[in-house]
């Protein structure tokens, strides 16, 4: 079906930038999880807890996710009193955040421990710029943003453009590397990756 867009992301991408044997990744706003199910067995992952606020999706994700290296906990205080991840990882989550919320973020995250956080898919152009041109880089997920437009729980999200200089901030306590994105729209939108130092 044209509207269906089910991007699976490549774990090797993590590899090329992060060389950590023992991976313990928080997923934060998975949705409905964009995790290869078979893909992670002979890997550096030991395990992916996948954290979202909207409850509808446990459901879901229970029937995709059965094995053992996933982890499903919604509850954000659980996750965070356990300190059992040492990467956290975000796709498409970023642009529905304001800084100030990204910054109380990071603040409990980075609280008594190191952690490395991958930041993917963080687009470039405003959100109309962008659903212009991107017919021309992924027919598919145009469609799949069409379809948006009509969702009454996404008209609700705010969408905010975070440029490069926002993140400066992070620079007394993270190495900060901007790459090419993780996820695919690669000319449309870019990954960040913090490493604590």
């Amino acid at each position: 079906m044209i509207f269906k867009y089910n991007y699976i992301f490549n774990p090797k991408i993590i590899r090329n930038f992060i060389k950590n044997k023992d991976l313990k990744i928080l997923d934060f706003g998975c949705g409905t999880g964009i995790w290869p199910k078979n893909d992670l067995k002979n890997d550096n992952i030991k395990k992916i807890i996948l954290y979202d606020k909207n409850k509808k999706l446990i459901r879901i994700l229970k029937k995709k996710y059965d094995q053992k290296k996933f982890e499903i906990n919604f509850n954000f205080k659980d996750i965070i009193k356990k300190n059992n991840y040492n990467l956290v990882f975000m796709s498409s989550v970023i642009q529905y955040m304001s800084i100030t919320e990204f910054r109380k973020l990071i603040n409990i995250l980075n609280q008594k421990r190191k952690i490395i956080l991958v930041i993917t898919d963080i687009p470039i152009l405003p959100r109309i710029l962008e659903f212009i041109l991107m017919p021309f880089f992924n027919l598919k997920r145009f469609f799949f943003a069409f379809t948006m437009i009509f969702n009454s729980e996404y008209k609700k999200l705010n969408f905010y453009l975070h440029r490069r200089k926002n993140f400066y901030f992070l620079k007394k306590k993270f190495k900060i590397l901007f790459t090419k994105n993780m996820h695919d729209l690669k000319y449309l939108r870019y990954s960040l990756i913090l490493k604590s130092k």
